[in-house]
């Protein structure tokens, strides 16, 4: 869940990047109430240390509320 405001997608696509992770889907889910927004990514195969770079840097988002949660499907 993250604060529904401009450039925090930006900010995300942009962190998978540098960790050259490729996106797949994207699904936005906004919450108008509380200004924020449930974001579902779906990527391509990545390597395990990149993934765990992108939830380390997603932890330190300060447009990130609630902790990033990781499903690896094989």
């Amino acid at each position: 869940e993250v604060k529904d405001k401009p450039g925090v997608l930006s900010e995300i696509t942009k962190l998978l990047a540098n960790n050259k992770i490729s996106i797949e889907r994207i699904i936005q889910i906004p919450d108008n109430k509380r200004k924020s927004a449930s974001i579902v990514i779906i990527t391509h195969k990545a390597l395990e240390y990149r993934s765990q770079n992108l939830i380390s840097s997603l932890k330190k988002n300060r447009n990130v509320i609630k902790k990033p949660v990781q499903i690896r499907l094989f």
